[in-house]
């Protein structure tokens, strides 16, 4: 029994009462649906269910957000007098329709009601909460005054909604409520994404380097021969991070790239004079359709997986789409689009590439852009697939806060908040012992002597190359238990992935400067680097040219 969605209405309503007692009939349905809804609320110990009780439920979701920050997001809220404290909803934005609704939350000691004397108290009495405000701090006390009914225009009272509405705006990087099957629910938000909490199908070596490389750089291109797991990966992390708005709408699409892709359209629609009876329309394809949802739920990262992308000739598609991923602060112009489409700094793209002869190769404007990840499963792993029971299947989400906590740190480490430690664990000393210093140091050295090797055959890297190695550098090492953080293994991976992508030519073009690399693998200990160019080497013997793709 897999429950995608119930709709149910308010609990206090017949229906939910009618289903209650029909399951309370049948014991079995009852203890399966209750096990489906502890599945689909996590059951990782981030989700509180909350009281039924509607005052109750209001101090619980109070007491959250004042051990948060004590107030400080919605403190610009707040108007405070001699007697009360409470949320001035003209202040909101539009969030909540015009009224009254929170017309006071907390009682001040100069109110009759704080010491709660009377014989129905109207404010919880057990505890005090502080407001520090610049001139002052504002002793205050919860009012017990709740009503849990919809919010009509001109209402008047402390309504348990409002409260919910505010706090999953304002507070929506910490915290979530989530009303499910007439229970509501209270999520808290994971603060940081980290390797070790993912579960096992993404925890291998290639799994890593593909989580690493979308925190450095959104556009990641995985290559490798049909088959060995591109897309199933990819598919993988979007379900594990997959989120759900409340029209049903995922964060996440694949889009199988077709052979006549010859211009932006199937990226970014067109305008149809002839649709709507003659009135026009513009056509948005699956992609412009995530993008206005990426720019609507800014918290959210989404996801494009472009399947075979190089199935036609990536430039001739993606070119434009490319560009504003450069310079997201520029929107789409899009003829016959009306409204403004900005370029979604919480989306990720990724493109799986196939090399065949029905494949075109990418320009070095593309490689140049993204971590290029190849794919070549070990042997045993391939046969591997003999015993299995059976394929993997979908990914469940993980609905803890891992997406929001995941888009968080990849925007942390784009805008450089976490700089690449020069102590990060050891120094190092060269293979001759005359080369001490900083781990940053060390990682300038290595890529200074990849520069001029590359440099005199004309395959020199600029800065945008250096930023995004350095970025992967910080990611890896946000993201990795710092006892798992191996700087030279994170250097040859950026060797592998930002520098030979974008190497190709015929013996006399790349052939010594083949060499001169592996001799330099071998003094900084680059393994996976030299096993690629050990590779390339070969075909250029064989047929005389070599590409990494």
């Amino acid at each position: 029994m897999y429950i995608e969605k119930i709709a149910v209405p308010d609990a206090s309503s017949a229906y939910l009462g009618n289903l209650i007692y029909y399951l309370a009939k049948r014991p079995d349905l009852y203890d399966r649906l209750e096990k489906e809804v502890t599945f689909q609320i996590g059951n990782a110990g981030n989700a509180k269910k909350l009281s039924r009780i509607t005052k109750d439920c209001a101090r619980q979701i109070i007491d959250v957000i004042y051990n948060i920050d004590k107030f400080e997001k919605i403190k610009s809220l707040l108007d405070i007098n001699e007697k009360n404290v409470k949320v001035n909803i003209s202040r909101t934005g539009g969030l909540l329709p015009a009224g009254n609704f929170l017309r006071y939350l907390f009682a001040r000691p100069n109110s009759d009601l704080y010491a709660g004397d009377s014989d129905k108290a109207r404010v919880f009495v057990d505890k005090e909460y502080t407001i520090s405000f610049e001139t002052e701090n504002v002793e205050c006390r919860l009012t017990t005054e709740w009503v849990d009914s919809e919010l009509v225009e001109g209402g008047n009272g402390n309504y348990l909604k409002a409260l919910i509405a505010i706090v999953n705006e304002y507070y929506k990087e910490n915290i979530e409520i989530k009303t499910i099957l007439g229970e509501r629910y209270l999520y808290m938000i994971k603060e940081k994404f980290e390797f070790k909490d993912l579960p096992e199908v993404l925890k291998t070596d290639f799994a890593r380097r593909y989580i690493t490389s979308l925190l450095a750089k959104p556009f990641v291109i995985l290559t490798g021969n049909s088959g060995t797991g591109k897309t199933r990966i990819s598919k993988q992390f979007a379900e594990y991070l997959e989120w759900e708005s409340d029209e049903g709408k995922k964060n996440w699409v694949i889009i199988p790239v077709g052979a006549d892709w010859t211009d932006n359209t199937k990226i970014l629609g067109y305008y149809n004079p002839l649709a709507e009876d003659g009135n026009g329309k513009y056509e948005k394809t699956k992609i412009v359709e995530l993008i206005e949802e990426a720019n609507r739920h800014k918290e959210i990262p989404y996801f494009v997986i472009l399947d075979e992308m190089n199935l036609s000739h990536v430039e001739r598609y993606f070119s434009d789409f490319l560009s504003h991923m450069e310079t997201p602060d520029t929107p789409f112009e899009l003829e016959g689009y009306t409204r403004r489409l900005d370029y979604p700094e919480n989306m990720f793209v990724v493109g799986t590439v196939n090399i065949d002869e029905t494949t075109y190769m990418f320009s070095p404007k593309v490689l140049d852009r993204a971590n290029v990840i190849e794919f070549k499963p070990q042997k045993e792993d391939v046969f591997k697939v003999f015993s299995a029971a059976g394929t993997v299947g979908k990914m469940v989400p993980v609905n803890d806060g891992s997406a929001q906590a995941f888009l968080k740190l990849a925007k942390e480490i784009r805008t450089g908040k976490f700089a690449v430690d020069e102590d990060l664990t050891h120094y190092y000393t060269d293979v001759d012992g005359d080369f001490t210093g900083s781990n940053l140091d060390y990682v300038e050295g290595v890529f200074s002597d990849i520069y001029e090797i590359v440099q005199k055959y004309d395959f020199e890297f600029a800065f945008r190359t250096v930023k995004e190695i350095r970025n992967y550098i910080a990611a890896a090492y946000e993201l990795l238990e710092k006892t798992e953080f191996n700087l030279n293994q994170i250097i040859d991976e950026q060797l592998l992935q930002k520098i030979l992508p974008k190497i190709h030519g015929n013996k006399k073009e790349i052939g010594q400067m083949l060499e001169e690399l592996t001799g330099l693998c071998d003094k900084y200990s680059l393994v996976l680097s030299k096993k690629k160019i050990e590779q390339m080497k070969g075909k250029l013997a064989k047929v005389q040219y070599a590409s990494f793709i």
